[in-house]
């Protein structure tokens, strides 16, 4: 008996990993393929914080004109009289040098940018290029990038600011080409109550949960509604450039800290789960990577498209390794198709119309 049960054990689990696999191979015999609206392999976190100041008009018309940037990633809060601001951080002290808080501030009364900005994910490294210190509204950039997809991260769970921000999407006909989101998933939640026809990223919890479906084979069963995969890469922490991350970090949990990323980086980053999601109309955006070895790492996992501070070095990147654009080529080629049948539908329906007009009109 203990033999027989264990045979018929080993032959489900044989068999349920076995339909596992096919369908993360062939999703679409569960799910139907997410439409997508817009491709994006050159991204600029906050215009490009390396370069100029972060989220300012300089840095995104620079990420665009000079860069030729796919999508602009920005922030977004709001102030005491109601201005949808871009800047990231909720406290001045960082980006200011100041003390006080943005939403404590009518739009007339924020200081300007400090002339050496940190960058957040360059530890030790500081910006202090360009000469634009201005915090500007969300409405600027939308007027001054029409059609140009935006990943908006809506910093806080306030009714007022998703409510402003979507009005703004809706005026400058972008619900199409800007995907919004944040890690927290009460915020994200609001956004899909809110308008759920705008893209929206996974949170942090939902991150956790797509790994923990993929490590135990159940992903393929599960409908996804979120549209845009963009986890951290936690392989950055291992490169050589983070040394004064792990100087504060004590000894005795180096060792720990380093395997647990790497775990994680294998996890996140892996090209069956990448290629999973993107069989499924879902694009992954990895962040924030900043050198060749992490442009690398990320297309070559299948990434459709990498976020960075340093928008130069990425372009410089894919002009030189145009293998890397395979997964934004394939989204721009299946865009082009469903154009081209959507303009002969169109045109079918017209000349149809026409036709019974034109019936009608022997009739009479």
């Amino acid at each position: 008996a203990w033999y027989l049960w264990t045979a018929v054990v080993g032959g489900c689990l044989l068999g349920y990993a076995t339909i596992s696999c096919l369908l993360l191979r062939y999703p679409s015999v569960l799910h139907r393929r997410k439409r997508r609206t817009f491709a994006a392999a050159h991204i600029s976190h906050r215009g490009g914080a390396g370069e100029l100041a972060e989220n300012t008009m300089e840095a995104f018309r620079a990420a665009v004109v000079q860069h030729g940037t796919h999508m602009l990633e920005l922030d977004c809060q709001m102030t005491r009289d109601g201005c949808v601001v871009v800047a990231h951080d909720e406290q001045l002290d960082r980006l200011c040098g100041c003390e006080g808080r943005i939403d404590e501030l009518d739009y007339d009364q924020l200081p300007p940018i400090s002339a050496r900005l940190g960058i957040t994910f360059s530890p030790g490294a500081e910006m202090a290029s360009g000469t634009d210190r201005r915090i500007p509204k969300l409405e600027e950039v939308l007027r001054a990038f029409p059609g140009l997809p935006m990943n908006v991260d809506v910093k806080f769970d306030r009714r007022d600011l998703m409510e402003s921000i979507l009005r703004m999407l809706r005026e400058h006909n972008r619900l199409d080409v800007t995907v919004w989101g944040n890690w927290s998933h009460r915020i994200v939640t609001q956004l899909a109550r809110l308008e759920p026809r705008v893209p929206r990223l996974f949170s942090l919890r939902r991150i956790g949960l797509v790994l923990l479906l993929f490590v135990t084979g159940l992903l393929p069963f599960v409908p996804i509604s979120e549209t845009h995969y963009e986890p951290p890469m936690p392989s950055v922490f291992l490169d050589p450039s983070a040394k004064e991350f792990w100087r504060r970090v004590p000894c005795p949990l180096r060792c720990l800290l380093r395997g647990l990323f790497w775990v994680l980086d294998c996890l996140i980053m892996s090209p069956m789960l990448i290629g999973h999601l993107r069989l499924r109309g879902i694009p992954t955006f990895a962040w924030v990577a900043n050198t060749e070895e992490q442009f690398v790492r990320a297309f070559r996992a299948g990434c459709e498209g990498v976020m960075t501070d340093y928008p130069c070095r990425l372009r410089a990147f894919i002009d030189s390794n145009p293998w890397c654009l395979r997964a934004y080529n394939e989204t721009v080629e299946s865009l082009q198709e469903a154009a081209a049948t959507t303009n002969a539908t169109e045109g079918d329906r017209l000349i149809k119309k026409e036709d019974q007009q034109q019936q009608q009109t022997l009739e009479h």
